[in-house]
């Protein structure tokens, strides 16, 4: 049987398919499903329904839910984060530097005395989570996808009184502020040591070796 993980009335379904005893597999599992669906009164809307190959040895088979072809799809949202077949996070943080550089100019369009006080609440309570979103997930390791995110915070900390002048690193001394790039690595390590201690069981034995 596949792996299998619902949450709410999402229901995800995986397995390695290398070779051509694997991708018979995959049709027999998705019956099962099927068959369970029906008994539960929880029908698929298979019009949603789309499947995504990964890696370069996958069979990209094609798949059929109760005789419907399941659509192939490149890239896929899951709980406001975008995955693609290649798990390159380029597209989220177009996707989060997009949205926060409208709070940005949101606010630098309606706040009119922007003191470090008040600014700082402004960022850390609605532009600063947009960029830290999932952000073990998605964490950005290309440098263009890192300068992209890091140029929000620059814009942001250049708009405070008593900033403009000084330079990024001085900006950040003065408002006790990290790189984003220091602050996404802090919560890789906080999420590795989650796995490590985990005591829910929700990561698996070997997740980690």
């Amino acid at each position: 049987m596949n792996d299998v993980l619902k949450f709410a009335d999402d229901t995800k379904v995986w397995r390695k398919v290398d070779n051509v005893e694997d991708v018979s597999k995959m049709p027999e599992d998705l019956n099962r499903i099927c068959l369970w669906s029906e008994i539960n009164l929880m029908p698929f809307n298979i019009s949603k329904c789309r499947v995504m190959h990964l890696g370069n040895r996958n069979q990209k088979a094609e798949y059929d839910l109760l005789g419907q072809r399941i659509v192939e799809t490149k890239e896929e949202k899951d709980l406001g984060v975008i995955f693609s077949d290649t798990f390159k996070p380029t597209t989220n943080c177009g996707k989060a530097s997009k949205a926060a550089n409208k709070i940005v100019g949101l606010i630098r369009r309606n706040i009119i005395n922007k003191t470090e006080e008040e600014m700082l609440i402004l960022y850390k309570t609605l532009v600063r989570p947009t960029l830290d979103y999932c952000i073990p997930v998605w964490r950005p390791y290309l440098r263009k996808d890192i300068k992209q995110l890091e140029r929000i915070q620059k814009r942001f900390t250049k708009m405070i009184s008593g900033c403009k002048k000084m330079n990024y690193g001085q900006r950040l001394e003065k408002l006790n502020l990290t790189t984003l790039e220091e602050r996404h690595h802090r919560a890789d390590m906080i999420q590795v040591f989650k796995i490590i201690n985990d005591r829910s069981n929700v990561y698996p034995a070997n997740f980690l070796e």
